[in-house]
């Protein structure tokens, strides 16, 4: 699978090498493309997640024992 890093590189390339395209035609070009406004998701790293809290399963336990008791 291909991230938009990769895919933009490929077009850079390809507009330099077999086009003759200056930067600024090249930056016109992704400026057309639909992911070139939105942001990689890859590029930032992943949340974190949340801590694991014991609190909510005991919690849970209690209220399954206390409904079993009724």
């Amino acid at each position: 699978m291909c991230t938009v890093r990769e895919i933009r590189e490929a077009i850079q390339e390809d507009c330099r090498s077999q086009r003759d395209m200056e930067s600024t035609e090249i930056d016109r070009v992704f400026q057309t493309l639909p992911f070139s406004q939105e942001r990689d998701l890859f590029d930032k790293p992943p949340m974190p997640k949340r801590p694991y809290r014991r609190k909510k399963k005991r919690y849970r336990q209690t209220l399954t024992a206390a409904t079993i008791l009724l």
